[in-house]
């Protein structure tokens, strides 16, 4: 409490804590709206510290919008592989190039324009208005979310009706219109070290002293939790093909990784889960010649989103001419692939260093073409 013996406002005790708490981040401070919007989009569904090697990456790579605009899609991927969500990778891009075309490659600060952007929602137009450009738009995620709900019990889903609803208001009359930047980060930051989905450290919250779900003593009752999404288990084949000593990388045309180049990847959906079967369909699929099996790796597992990925890699020898889409690389230059991709390699590199694999090869047979 204050010398009068109240306690002083939320927006107060928020940007007082953030002062003395805030994380170092890279793009904190940067005052540049596209370090700043590039930061946020990363942010989404990933962790801090994953982001940060590669927004440095990105910013080395493409300094402003228009090196970013410029460069081709795949090079972008192949720079975002490793953080997931490829999707939004290729809207980063796009959002580049429109900008240069509407926007003559300055970021705009009209909230309307930003959202109108590829893959900017209103979370991220609310981050990068108020950090930016220190408009007075109030953030909600889900850490503000959990803080606010928790703060005033709401009960119901904060995604939906009138709790949600409800939400905004709070946020609203939280917000501090003098540094909103600071005060949207002070409190997505409480709610991401304190104010915690599980063991919220109540005792070091700047806001617990009226905050309804501490005095319940039972702080995890609120947000309402969500309905998970229940996991799909598919059983996929990562199809490899090498050429000499090199592995071929085909444009991706499947529901997983689409407009990534890398091995074919093909869905099990026999009964029986025939690997052969689903790799004899894909290539008739795509027009591609009978290929010489040269063994297998060992499967692995991969979780996207909702679905969890049991993956049997197959290495093949390349024969015939190669495609004009289709690229090579050494195995051991793999590492810009998505992750998914690098599995994949890495499970088959025994195979590519047995030298006498080619007296152990298996063909497919012309059953595929008749």
């Amino acid at each position: 409490m204050n010398d009068m013996g109240m306690t002083p406002p939320v927006p107060k005790r928020l940007l007082g804590w953030y002062s003395a708490n805030q994380d170092e981040m890279p793009w904190r401070g940067c005052g540049d709206p596209y370090g700043i919007w590039l930061s946020e989009v990363m942010l989404q569904q990933t962790q801090i510290s994953t982001v940060i090697p590669y927004w440095h990456k990105f910013m080395a790579h493409y300094p402003d919008i228009k090196a970013l605009a410029a460069a081709d899609e795949e090079a972008v991927l192949e720079d975002w592989a490793g953080l997931g969500y490829y999707s939004r990778g290729r809207n980063l891009h796009r959002a580049a190039r429109q900008v240069m075309t509407d926007h003559a490659g300055q970021f705009p600060e009209d909230p309307e324009e930003i959202r109108s952007l590829p893959g900017i929602g209103e979370y991220t137009t609310a981050a990068i208005c108020s950090i930016a450009f220190g408009k007075n738009l109030a953030v909600i995620d889900g850490n503000v979310e959990r803080v606010i709900c928790r703060h005033q019990t709401l009960s119901g889903d904060p995604r939906k009706g009138d709790t949600k609803v409800q939400l905004r208001q709070i946020a609203n009359t939280w917000l501090c219109t003098d540094q909103p930047g600071d005060h949207n980060q002070a409190v997505m930051d409480l709610g991401r070290k304190v104010c915690t989905p599980r063991n919220p450290d109540c005792e070091n919250c700047p806001i617990a002293e009226d905050c309804n779900a501490y005095a319940s003593g039972d702080p995890h009752r609120w947000p309402q939790p969500k309905k998970r999404r229940p996991i799909e288990k598919q059983q996929w084949i990562s199809a490899l093909f090498i050429c000499g000593e090199e592995l071929l990388l085909f444009p991706g045309n499947t529901e997983l990784l689409k407009g990534h180049r890398g091995p074919i990847l093909s869905r099990v959906t026999q009964p029986d889960g025939n690997i052969e079967q689903a790799l004899k369909r894909e290539l008739k699929e795509r027009t591609i010649p009978l290929q010489e099996i040269l063994g297998y790796g060992d499967p692995y597992r991969h979780s996207i989103t909702h679905r969890q990925l049991e993956v049997q890699p197959i290495l093949c020898r390349w024969c015939g001419p190669i495609p004009e889409d289709v690229k090579k690389i050494v195995p051991h230059a793999a590492g810009k692939l998505p992750v998914l991709h690098r599995k994949a390699i890495e499970s088959i590199m025994p195979l590519l260093s047995n030298a006498s694999i080619g007296d152990h090869a298996e063909g497919i047979t012309d059953e595929m073409h008749s």
